[in-house]
């Protein structure tokens, strides 16, 4: 996905770290113009955005000297979402509101994601946050989990409480800002940040819960997401281009790639569309027809480079393809 550099205002996510960092007399379009970032490109995929986002949570513990300062409530949490807003405000609870921000997540940042599970009685909630070559560091996560928190009390009226917390990174020397701010035992060196809530208090009923306006919402949302759409389809495609030579790739190899659970892939490519067998067959069909037109490898080399175990399934799927064996496709080129 591409994200024009004059456009990041125009990121829900942008406008909310750049409320909550004022808060700590924080400028983030200073801060922004300092990082030096922008200046060497007039676009950013969703890798670059991501490194812009680390780089100014990394200036921001440096100007602070704060490694806590992810942890700040943003005022007004869901004032940037839009019709993700609406759409969580008129959900029947906050399991509800949980599960369509994370069908919708893309659409307040193309680099965050989350997994919402129901365990017995509890509910588990992943969050997950596409990387570029700097690491991610720990303030993004928990930012996004205080505007979760914040969020969800801004929509009961209530404080929402885990009843535990996993952070994926080393426990600092004091843990007490980490404790004092989500309310919980926080447990450092987890395999993924992961919050964990009693069931009962996601099933909290909204106030302002509208079924025909969650509705309105959702439908506007989807639209929203497929004019956007695609994007999240072309990097599945662009990873699959980098192992498929290596062998048959699998879902869970592009999940790892992008940063996101497999479950989450499946879910947007379907919401795209598209599956991961149709992209995987697509890009094979794609490039077969560009090496039988170049006529440089043989039939096994070409199986092999297209991530094929065996050359007859190679030789099936040319068959299904082009109604043509590989060697008939290359001698009618």
């Amino acid at each position: 996905m591409a994200v024009q550099s004059f456009s990041l205002s125009q990121i829900a996510w942008f406008v909310t770290m750049r409320d909550a960092l004022s808060l700590r007399g924080l400028d983030l379009d200073d801060l922004l113009k300092r990082s030096g970032l922008l200046g060497s490109c007039a676009e950013m995929d969703v890798n670059f955005l991501s490194d812009v986002y680390s780089c100014i949570w990394d200036m921001a513990v440096q100007i602070t000297g704060d490694a806590s300062i992810g942890l700040i409530p943003p005022a007004h949490p869901l004032s940037a979402f839009g019709v993700i807003a609406q759409l969580l405000l008129s959900s029947q609870d906050l399991l509800e509101a949980a599960r369509s921000m994370s069908r919708f997540a893309a659409l307040v940042s193309p680099t965050f994601a989350m997994d919402v599970a129901r365990e017995g009685e509890q509910c588990h909630i992943t969050f997950r946050i596409t990387g570029g070559r700097r690491p991610v560091p720990m303030q993004r996560f928990d930012f996004v989990a205080m505007v979760f928190l914040t969020g969800g009390r801004w929509l009961t009226g209530k404080a929402l409480v885990p009843q535990v917390l996993n952070m994926p990174f080393p426990q600092p020397a004091d843990v007490s800002p980490w404790r004092r701010a989500y309310g919980c035992p926080v447990v450092f060196g987890a395999d993924a940040f992961r919050v964990e809530f009693a069931l009962r208090d996601m099933q909290q009923p909204l106030p302002t819960r509208d079924p025909a306006v969650a509705d309105m919402c959702a439908r506007v949302a989807q639209q929203a997401s497929q004019r956007v759409g695609g994007q999240f389809t072309v990097k599945v495609r662009q990873a699959v281009a980098k192992i498929l030579s290596k062998g048959d790739p699998h879902r869970e190899q592009i999940a790892e790639m992008l940063c996101v659970s497999e479950r989450t892939l499946q879910r947007r490519l379907s919401e795209e569309g598209t599956s991961f067998a149709e992209i995987v067959d697509a890009h094979r069909r794609e490039r077969a027809e560009q090496l039988l037109a170049q006529g440089r490898l043989s039939v096994s080399e070409m199986a092999f480079e297209l991530g094929f175990s065996d050359p007859s399934n190679f030789y099936r799927a040319c068959k299904r393809w082009f109604g043509l064996s590989p060697a008939s496709f290359r001698a009618a080129s």
